[in-house]
């Protein structure tokens, strides 16, 4: 297109230099003393014109010469950053495949050449992490320019997550709350946190992430529920040597989660070891009216509240809808062996072995027996406990030895 352009110009001008020299056949006289020259204007023209041409010449060939350095370093500069690029890809291709010791050795050879920026170090860092070799992440997060404002958040979140595994949530949470004035609460930075706040012990403050986790749809409601139960069930068995602490924190929990069987259990629990169990009772009755659940009945014949009889009572009438459960009966049994309803214990004993021949039973029901004086139906019952209990060890450690 320009040789075109520059065509049609070098033609026009020709015609009008041919129209100017016809319409002006005149000279130009040329004196320096003491010569004298003289040129039809013409040969003038096409002599100044091809002046213009080779100074103009000249000059760009003056600018290329001057500029030629400055072209070849950014030449270079591009090759640089090209490379760098291009091991930076390689690099993250290879994290993806999980090849990590790979990807470090890329984002290692990104790393030194210039140009790089510090997303290489990013790269390098975390195929660290995954290879848990946290001293290469630690050196690695450090070469990363914090200058860079674009890499700000990926550092602070790897930064956060090795903190997490190396075991120091209280850093982690630091380099969390970093990132929250930095960039505001993102999926994945509430991720870390759940996992910061459950290793820092701080289980009170857990609910109020798994919430806007579900809202981010993380979480479906059922799941959200689970792990909110498991972080308020540690949170109360965190209070088991505190009766103010554990009836404050108690208190404070919304209704849906207090009848949740997990923290229901790990409350009952903690009530117990601090003399509450007329407490420990109301809680794992409400909670088993709302949902059924055989850990917190085995666990309600452990409280020990001043009226026995109306917990009695709670369990008898739970019978009507739950006759077949081994652990109810089995509960009743203690209750009224309690009681020292010793007839009526041993029928609940028995109609929980008839349902599910379990040790437990079977040595409750011996125990009895023996502070009874009948030590021959006790020794029979204690054999029969021993023996099954062997076989549920047996079973279970053949279980574990087999694998998926």
């Amino acid at each position: 297109m320009r040789a075109l352009a520059a065509f049609l110009l070098s033609a026009a001008l020709a015609i009008v230099m041919a129209l100017v020299a016809k319409a002006n056949p005149g000279y130009v006289q040329f004196v320096v003393p003491p010569v004298r020259a003289e040129v039809s204007f013409f040969v003038f023209l096409l002599l100044a014109l091809a002046a213009f041409f080779a100074l103009y010449a000249i000059m760009r060939l003056a600018s290329r010469i001057a500029t030629l350095p400055r072209e070849v370093r950014a030449h270079r500069a591009r090759q640089q950053l090209e490379r760098a690029r291009a091991k930076q890809d390689a690099a993250l291709v290879a994290m993806l495949e999980g090849r990590y010791g790979r990807s470090r050795e890329l984002a290692d050879e990104a790393l030194v050449l210039p140009r790089s920026g510090g997303l290489p170090a990013l790269l390098g860092a975390r195929a660290a992490i995954d290879m848990r070799d946290f001293g290469a992440a630690a050196r690695l997060l450090s070469r990363a320019d914090a200058r860079v404002a674009s890499l700000e958040v990926p550092r602070l979140m790897l930064e956060a997550e090795l903190a997490l595994e190396q075991g120091q949530a209280g850093e982690a949470l630091a380099k969390l709350d970093a990132l929250k004035r930095e960039a505001g609460a993102h999926t994945a930075a509430l991720r870390l946190s759940l996992r910061a706040l459950t290793a820092a012990g701080r289980s009170s403050e857990v609910p109020a992430v798994v919430d806007q986790l579900v809202r981010r749809k993380v979480y479906d409601a059922e799941q959200g529920a689970m792990v909110r139960a498991s972080a308020q069930a540690e949170a109360v068995a965190g209070h088991s040597q505190d009766a103010a602490g554990l009836r404050d924190l108690w208190n404070r929990l919304p209704e849906a989660d207090r009848l949740h069987p997990k923290v229901a259990l790990a409350a009952a629990r903690s009530f117990v070891r601090l003399g509450g169990d007329r407490e420990a009772v109301e809680i794992l009755a409400r909670s088993l009216d709302r949902q059924w659940d055989p850990a917190l009945v085995a666990s309600f014949a452990d409280c020990r509240p001043a009226d026995p009889s109306r917990q009695l009572e709670t369990a008898e009438r739970w019978l009507t809808q739950h006759s077949d459960d081994a652990t109810l009966l089995c509960s009743l049994g203690r209750l009224c062996e309690r009681a020292q309803l010793w007839g009526k214990a041993q029928t609940y004993y028995e109609a929980s072995l008839a349902l599910d021949d379990h040790w437990r039973a079977h040595v409750l029901l011996g125990n009895m027996l023996a502070r009874l004086g009948r030590d021959d139906e006790a020794n029979a019952h204690l054999a029969a406990g021993l023996k099954r209990a062997l076989a549920d060890l047996g079973a279970s450690g053949l279980a574990g030895n087999q694998g998926p």
